[in-house]
Parts: C-alpha cells; structure tokens; sequence
C-alpha cells in the first residue's frame, strides 16, 4: 500500500486565468470549432488572394472571426472566469489535497470532497500544472499547481499514484 501523498496550495487569479485556458484546449469542441475556423480563413484568403480584389464584407467578417474567437476563448473568457473565481472565498481558500489509493480528497476550512478514482478520465500534464479531468461532467476539473510539491518524491509518488489508476497518463 502506497503511503498517500499530501500536498498544500493556495489558488489564485492568475493560476484559474492560466488552468482554464489549458482546460479549453483540451475540450474536442474548441478544437473542432478552431480547425473549422482555420479552414475558414484560409479558404476566405485564398478567394481573395486568387480575385485580386477587395474582399467583400462577407470575407472581412471571416477574416476577423478566427482571431476574434481565439482572442475571447483562450484570453477574455478565462480572464473573466478567473476574476469571478477569486470572489468566490471557496475558491481562493488554502487546500490540502491528500491523494492515496482511494483517490483524492481535497480539503479546506469550508469542507472536503473525495474524488475516486473511477470518477477521473485523465490527467493533462503541464509544465506549471497537473488537471485532472473529470469523466462523468465533462465541464468539470480539479487543478494542481506544480509548485505544490515540497519535493521531488513528493512529485514522484503522485505520478506513480496517478500512474497506477489512471491508465492514459
């Protein structure tokens, strides 16, 4: 039996700001919508380009839309989130997170959750951030800063821990 691993941070703006832009991307309608878009723009460039003459104001919208899109999904939109979440006390309270066979258990002075393992699909690894995504709401996700392990065997039994129960990380 693995001993579990206990870790304490403090979430802030900019780490909901940053979680939520990495969240987006990994969703498959974003990705769907974004290689729509592309195709979009390119196909609207090459009409222009190949006329040779101004583009309608039907090509200038989908001229503007992709970059419009981008700019509000992984910029204004996560900004936004994260200002609400830091208003909200729970969300930018200190939480203890214990992660063992069972699951995990996140813990603050406003109470506890225990996610089993079976309720989790994946975890997505980045250089600043672990997410943990959710299988049975697929808008949901906890979050783990990097910068909450106090050592480097801390880190490595939370892999070996995920590792174990979540086959695709």
């Amino acid at each position: 039996m693995t001993t579990p691993v206990i870790l304490h941070f403090t979430p802030n703006q900019q780490d909901y700001a940053k979680v939520l832009r990495l969240f987006f991307i990994q969703r498959t309608s974003t990705r769907i919508s974004l290689g729509f878009l592309a195709v979009a723009f390119v196909l609207i460039c090459y009409g222009v380009i190949a006329r040779g003459v101004s583009p309608s104001i039907f090509e200038l919208i989908w001229l503007l839309l992709p970059p419009l899109f981008v700019a509000y999904v992984f910029f204004g939109q996560p900004a936004r989130m994260a200002k609400q979440a830091v208003q909200n006390e729970q969300l930018v309270t200190e939480a203890t997170w214990q992660v063992g066979e069972a699951g995990v258990e996140i813990s603050s002075r406003f109470g506890s959750t225990l996610m089993g393992w079976d309720t989790l699909k994946r975890m997505v690894t980045t250089k600043e951030y672990y997410l943990l995504l959710s299988k049975v709401n697929k808008n949901a996700f906890r979050f783990l800063p990097q910068r909450a392990f106090s050592s480097p065997e801390d880190k490595e039994r939370f892999l070996a821990l995920v590792r174990q129960h979540l086959p695709s990380a």
